[in-house]
């Protein structure tokens, strides 16, 4: 969903600078063109300093086509247990599509799941509050209210939909040893 607009975004700025810019443009674009390569590049080797070494493949990537694959693979790198098998070891490539298809599935349905609740719950909200007039703090407090159950309710919801199968996939796979709940802390070496 994210790669056409990371595409258009990457071509537009791709174009070789001030080719078609008019003179009287020249000095603020100049600022504001660089001022974006500065904040770009710093991200860029912020966010990629440490992924040469493990992906060679990267190499001469453009910042936007390395943002719209992070983009795209961003639930594989926040499931602690599929980033220990991604990065800790070698698994076979039809272990890597098991595992690849497990977590799909299983986010597909958590934020299908959460999105359906969490709208059940703001309508019923809505209507059990229809007809009253809140002050500030009774707002504030049924704000933090939800906030705090949202958060809740998210945190069980990946626990149970998704963590509890990733990690029972790994372990059925023979890799329980790189199996990490998320939440919980595993000490790692230098390299990782």
């Amino acid at each position: 969903m994210t790669f056409p607009l990371f595409w258009i975004y990457g071509a537009f700025m791709g174009i070789k600078r001030y080719d078609h810019m008019p003179f009287y443009f020249y000095p603020y674009g100049q600022s504001v063109v660089s001022f974006e390569d500065g904040v770009l590049k710093f991200i860029d080797n912020l966010v990629d300093a440490h992924e040469l070494e493990r992906n060679k493949s990267d190499f001469g990537r453009s910042f936007y086509y390395r943002a719209n694959y992070v983009a795209r693979n961003f639930h594989r790198y926040s499931n602690d247990t599929m980033a220990n098998l991604m990065f800790d070891t070698q698994l076979r490539k039809s272990d890597y599509d098991r595992m690849n298809s497990v977590i799909d599935f299983q986010t597909t349905k958590f934020y299908l799941g959460t999105s359906a609740l969490h709208m059940t719950l703001l309508s019923y909200a809505a209507y059990f509050f229809r007809y009253r007039t809140l002050n500030k703090l009774q707002v504030l407090a049924v704000g933090t209210a939800y906030y705090c159950a949202f958060d809740s309710i998210n945190n069980i919801a990946y626990k149970l939909l998704v963590d509890k199968n990733v990690i029972n996939e790994a372990r059925a796979l023979g890799h329980g040893n790189h199996v990490q709940p998320n939440g919980t802390l595993k000490s790692r070496g230098l390299n990782y």
